[in-house]
């Protein structure tokens, strides 16, 4: 993922862009900020627990297959390591790759009309939610929802993948917590 990201900084700085155009920028209002992140990790809370009552008449939503972070689970030292690692291997490339760049690149390929931008965001959450494939059928949906949630506020905050990028890590952080704090 970090060689992702580092690939998409390189393709758009080769075509004359700058960190800023994936929306590697600073916020305009810092104070906004925790508002921002809390409003983003609120929804993607709620869509976590709808979607799966949503899609319950139609097929059997299977749970995450989160069984390779076992060694979290009440390890302090594991969960810390694991809560200081996914921003800057998870978090902070995922946003550049699939927020910041494959937006902007499906919006080329759809028009930057609010539906190109609509459905450039729907298109990279497809994307994102089938290679995390590792978590099972219930895993993919529920990364593809959370690619729904930090797509959609992407482009609701004004493109700041800061911001985005803040939400990601603090469900992360969340996810840990849950994962070390579960019975084994």
């Amino acid at each position: 993922m970090l060689l992702a990201a580092v690939t998409a900084l390189w393709l758009t700085m080769r075509r004359g862009g700058s960190p800023a155009d994936l929306g590697l920028v600073r916020p305009t209002r810092w104070r906004t900020v925790p508002l921002w992140v809390l409003g983003i990790l609120i929804l993607f809370v709620a869509a976590q627990a709808l979607v799966p009552l949503l899609l319950a008449p139609f097929f059997d939503t299977p749970a995450p297959d989160m069984s390779r972070y076992d060694f979290i689970r009440g390890d302090a030292l594991a969960a810390i390591a694991m809560a200081l690692l996914l921003p800057l291997t998870a978090a902070i490339p995922e946003e550049i790759v699939y927020r910041g760049f494959l937006i902007r690149q499906f919006e080329r390929l759809y028009g930057n009309a609010r539906l190109g931008s609509i459905v450039a965001a729907l298109s990279q959450a497809l994307i994102f939610g089938s290679v995390h494939f590792q978590w099972g059928l219930g895993g993919m949906i529920m990364t593809s929802i959370m690619g729904i949630v930090w797509g959609g506020a992407y482009l609701l905050c004004g493109r700041n993948l800061w911001i985005v990028i803040l939400a990601h890590s603090t469900a992360h952080i969340a996810l840990i917590l849950q994962l070390y704090s579960s019975p084994a």
